[in-house]
């Protein structure tokens, strides 16, 4: 409670006018290792604050399992582009200042 407090008067939030919502049914995790996928989904949709309800279930966890894979190797392959650009960048420039 103390934490809570303090959390709250740090920011200078009053919660007093704040309602509570509890989506029913709230989607529950079935098996052991989808617990990480099932913070991201609850995370993305409390984010989103159209979302009232958390419209996810187990049986969708393979398929946000592909797409955060998909979107990981995205980025990775989006950031050795951008390397691999600098460097040629680079050689010009060192070669451009040897010819001089």
């Amino acid at each position: 409670q103390f934490s809570k407090k303090g959390f709250l008067d740090l920011f200078g939030l009053d919660t007093t006018e704040w309602s509570i919502v509890i989506p029913n049914p709230c989607p529950q995790q079935g098996s052991g290792d989808d617990c990480a996928l099932f913070v991201c989904k609850y995370m993305e949709c409390l984010s989103q604050k159209t979302i009232i309800d958390f419209p996810f279930s187990q049986g969708d966890m393979d398929i946000f399992r592909g797409k955060l894979a998909w979107a990981i190797i995205q980025e990775v392959n989006e950031k050795k582009t951008q390397q691999m650009v600098c460097e040629q960048a680079e050689e010009k420039d060192i070669s451009l200042l040897d010819d001089a």
